[in-house]
């Protein structure tokens, strides 16, 4: 993917966590499991935060085409998430805390590799350095969640 300016990159970015919020939403309806449920709601909670950060980031950052804000959203939604809730059923996220931990860490971790490589793509320093701050937030989280799953691993 071509990204051609910080617009964009924060176009990608919002649409990656509103799929993130969607798949999460989407699974707490199919889980049985209070604990499970718990778990789903606070990872919601966390992406929540992270889509209020990056719309703010947003703030004077618009995308004029409409042809373009679509392909962008098209991009960001063939990224990740996509198995969707049938891919958390298959690794157990929707069964177990352990199995919705770990689905969650390694979802946040391509994230992070993903953004990254957007940053590695970009010429322009301003639209480089938005997703290097979107790494560092995405990092932050993944390390809450592998904190979580190396709790649960003690426990079981």
């Amino acid at each position: 993917m071509i990204v051609r300016n910080e617009n964009q990159a924060l176009c990608v970015a919002v649409e990656m966590e509103r799929r993130a919020i969607r798949v999460y939403e989407r699974a707490l309806m199919l889980a049985d499991d209070p604990r499970v449920q718990q778990g789903i709601r606070e990872i919601l909670k966390d992406e929540n935060d992270h889509l209020c950060r990056f719309r703010a980031m947003q703030t004077g950052h618009t995308v004029d085409p409409q042809e373009e804000r679509m392909l962008i959203s098209s991009m960001a939604a063939e990224v990740l998430f996509t198995g969707g809730v049938m891919e958390m059923h298959r690794e157990k996220a929707l069964t177990t805390l352990l199995g919705l931990y770990r689905y969650a860490a390694d979802s946040e971790a391509d994230a992070v590799k993903i953004y990254a490589e957007f940053a590695r793509k970009c010429d322009d320093a301003d639209v480089r350095e938005t997703f290097m701050s979107i790494v560092r937030e995405e990092s932050k989280h993944l390390g809450e969640l592998r904190a979580k799953v190396a709790e649960l691993e003690k426990e079981s």
